[in-house]
């Protein structure tokens, strides 16, 4: 009989989902009161009951922020009970952000924004500050482990949906971090939404005391305390009881069970209440020894999970990545002029907030694209905000624009020379693409009876049931061989050509009944540095239950691609039998990538497609695919009847003009992952700062890589296989902080050479020193494959 009950009453809550954050939402003559204010009735309810005992964890700042900012008076309060163990402030950061999507900067601003306020609030060494918290992200990046640990958590808590194996999580660097999922426990859960009031459908009247809810009781005290009593009877000194719950407001007659209980098992089991924290203090010495015993078990990968939310409302992918470059580049500006005067100051007070609406759309319910469209009109309003203060401060750069001159190509077939690339095309697509005589691209014909072979970076169409988290119904065929997909390349209207690029136009005119409207245009031109053929493509669509993607055609058909993560990159095995379209455990065997997914075909050649804000990417043998738009009509989990109905969500259907770049990467020379990395960031950030190449005319050599440490601009050489993922004021204004990592998944060793004496200090990613100070002109520091290496200058 287990000696010690550890009772945990767990809140899930969510920023934006079912609800907006900040602001009501109104449709269909209903309004549907914000996540601010439900978070508030709970926690008002729990600090009611928490003197008496009762537990409460949460740790995402915007939710904590938030509510002080409608009840100021209530900071001692939590304060108290930080200190009493009965508030569990999580190490989530500004929010359970998604770890996948967005800028590898992004993961880390999510945890440095928040962390004034952790400080301020429950202080630096709180407990629940030691557990890294990813409950309910979409999958989790594989690098971070080693991001975790560097800022101070030994332990990662709730890794969904692709749960961890075991008690130990390696990430890519080799770093291994506790997970302490697999703790002995009894789980119960319970869930509600609150409908609006029914006297005044949500806009607050006496018989919902203004509210404009309807509070619902959800607890069932014998449920819990049986899950209490059978804990008791289990084997061992101690368990745990884990209570889940979302939205649901804490019931203060479980304090009553609790002392029932232990009047009840006197002598025999205690019972308590607890959180995260407790538990990880428990289960640490087991996940130690398990680690001592094992050692750090094979790198594991979180993703792919629920891969329809790397797609869905893609405009969230694509916006917050494209603001946070565009910040990194304002930042890096004031450093620079700080720099040169040697004026160390804190960056301006409107570029954190930039950061933090960054980080909001970063949560996992909103740059995954499962929201209300009241809640997408919130998100994209704070994008609109972070974007404002980023382009005041970004300097500005006069950018050569391409002036293509293009004509109707009347041929049936055509070839042009675009740079060092023979490009032969019609007005279906591309035929064929060679360099010095040389061709990396397959043949992938058709899956139906009749037809023809895809073009490379061909368009396709094909039919996509199911709901934002993913497809939920299996394509005709299957996902190697779909026999629904159809060639766009059929409805091309129009090619025309120019010098360095060509253009396709078209129509859909077919009898789909779920297409309204779709109409396109593609067009591929010379990069600026000579080596790739940069598409832009720009589609009209009104459509219902459908999927556009890209396929490109690679001459091999081996299982095996290299996917860009934040800080570093992944081999990932196609395995047709683990697709799975479930609701829970959805798997198409499509992950996300930072800026590049490749595929090698021997030691000099391959193929490697670039993506600005796409993160939706799969090889499937013999093609690489990229998927650009969704229209899912399944509002699962979005609008769930059996709680109330509120169908403000035809926005995820997308409808409406997009606009996708991305860039295809023949290479027949040899093309390391550092030059690849180099040029994912080069391409995603061009036009923010100057050019390092000079354009490549038609007929010349590809100009020389981009410089090593990437596109940020440097006031001083940095040199060693390594990228540059931010230069920026310190936040105390001591200096400056120089974040890199090793690019190349080996050893390296940076090198920093400045043009006087300055001092160097390795800190963590919170900006904490981590050693003593060097005072150096050259500075080199030795880096472990994938490491993240964070300096501060001064």
């Amino acid at each position: 009989m287990a000696s010690e009950i550890l009772f945990v009453p767990h809140n899930h809550f969510d920023p934006t989902w079912r609800r907006c954050f900040d602001r009501p939402a109104t449709f269909g003559g209903m309004t549907v009161r914000s996540y601010a204010e439900v978070e508030g009735h709970c926690i008002d309810a729990w600090l009611a009951a928490a003197d008496d005992g009762y537990t409460f964890s949460e740790g995402q700042a915007v939710v904590w922020r938030k509510y002080l900012e409608r009840n100021p008076d209530k900071k001692d309060a939590l304060r108290q009970h930080a200190r009493a163990g009965r508030l569990d402030m999580l190490l989530a950061g500004e929010v359970i952000q998604d770890s996948n999507l967005p800028a590898a900067e992004g993961l880390v601003r999510n945890f440095l924004v928040a962390w004034p306020f952790y400080k301020d609030l429950v202080g630096q060494d709180h407990p629940g500050l030691k557990l890294a918290w990813v409950a309910d992200a979409f999958g989790n990046s594989p690098n971070l482990p080693q991001l975790f640990t560097q800022m101070g958590a030994d332990c990662v808590g709730f890794t969904t949906y692709r749960v961890c194996s075991g008690d130990i999580w390696t990430g890519i660097d080799g770093t291994s971090i506790c997970c302490y999922d697999w703790f002995p426990a009894e789980r119960v859960g319970s869930f509600e939404k609150h409908p609006p009031c029914e006297q005044c459908q949500g806009t607050g009247c006496d018989a919902c005391g203004g509210k404009g809810l309807v509070i619902v009781g959800g607890f069932d005290p014998q449920m819990v305390r049986k899950a209490l009593e059978k804990a008791a009877a289990a084997d061992g000194d101690w368990r745990v009881v884990w209570m889940t719950t979302e939205e649901l407001v804490p019931d203060a007659q479980l304090l009553k069970v609790i002392d029932d209980l232990n009047r009840e098992y006197a002598g025999r089991a205690t019972f308590r209440f607890a959180n995260p924290s407790d538990i990880r203090e428990k289960y640490m010495p087991a996940m130690q020894r398990t680690l001592a015993e094992k050692g750090a078990p094979p790198v594991e990968d979180l993703n792919p999970a629920m891969a329809g939310t790397y797609v869905s409302r893609i405009k969230c992918k694509q916006r917050t990545r494209a603001i946070s470059y565009k910040l990194l580049v304002a930042e890096a500006h004031f450093a620079h002029a700080q720099w040169q005067e040697n004026a160390p100051a804190a960056p301006p007070a409107e570029m954190d907030e930039a950061w933090r609406l960054i980080a909001f759309n970063q949560f996992h319910d909103a740059i995954t694209g499962t929201h209300i469209d009241s809640a997408y009109t919130e998100l994209m309003e704070t994008l609109d905000r972070a974007e404002a203060i980023a382009d005041e401060h970004v300097p500005k750069v006069k950018r050569r624009r391409a002036s293509h001159r293009f004509a109707e190509v009347a041929d049936e077939t055509a070839e042009r020379e675009i740079g060092p690339f023979r490009v032969r095309f019609d007005r279906k697509g591309i035929l064929s693409i060679l360099r010095d005589g040389q061709d990396v691209f397959g043949v992938l014909p058709s899956s139906t009876r009749g037809g023809r072979d895809f073009r490379i970076g061909e368009l396709v169409l094909e039919p996509d049931f199911g709901d934002a988290w993913g497809r939920r119904i299996a394509p005709m065929g299957n996902e190697a061989k779909n026999h629904s997909l159809v060639p766009l390349g059929n409805y091309h209207q129009r090619v025309e050509a120019a010098a360095t690029a060509i253009r396709w136009r078209g129509q859909y005119t077919g009898n789909d009944i779920k297409v309204r409207k779709l109409k396109w245009t593609v067009t591929m031109a010379l990069s600026d540095d000579g080596r790739r053929l940069d598409f832009v493509t720009e589609v009209d669509w009104d459509t219902h239950s459908r999927r556009i993607r890209v396929l490109v055609p690679v001459a091999s058909q081996d299982d095996t691609a290299t996917y860009e993560v934040p800080f570093g990159f992944i081999d990932r095995q196609w395995d047709l039998d683990k697709i799975d379209y479930s609701q829970w455990r959805g798997n198409t065997m499509e992950w996300p990538a930072l800026h590049w997914v490749r595929k090698v075909i021997d030691d000099n050649r391959g193929v490697a497609l670039l993506n600005k804000g796409l993160p939706c990417n799969r090889w499937v043998p013999g093609r690489l695919d990229l998927s650009l738009l969704r229209s899912p009509e399944w509002t699962f989990c979005v609008v769930e009847p059996e709680y109330y109905e509120f169908y403000d969500v035809d926005g995820q259907r997308d409808a409406g003009r997009h606009r996708f770049e991305y860039s295809l990467w023949p290479y027949y020379n040899g093309l390391t992952a550092g030059d690849l990395t180099r040029a994912g960031y080069a391409y995603n950030m061009a036009g923010l700062v100057p050019s390092q190449t000079a354009p490549v005319r038609r007929g010349k050599a590809p100009a020389d890589a981009a410089p090593p440490a990437g596109p940020i601009p440097l006031p001083f050489a940095v040199s060693g296989d390594v990228i540059v993922t931010a230069f920026k004021p310190a936040q105390d204004g001591q200096g400056w902080i120089l974040r890199l990592h090793e690019a190349n998944g080996a050893a390296t060793t940076a090198v920093l050479e400045f043009d006087a004496l300055r001092q160097v200090t390795r800190v963590d990613p919170l900006e904490r020193p981590q050693g003593e100070p060097t005072t150096t002109q050259h500075y080199q520091a030795p880096l472990h494959k994938h490491e993240i290496l964070t300096l501060r200058l001064r």
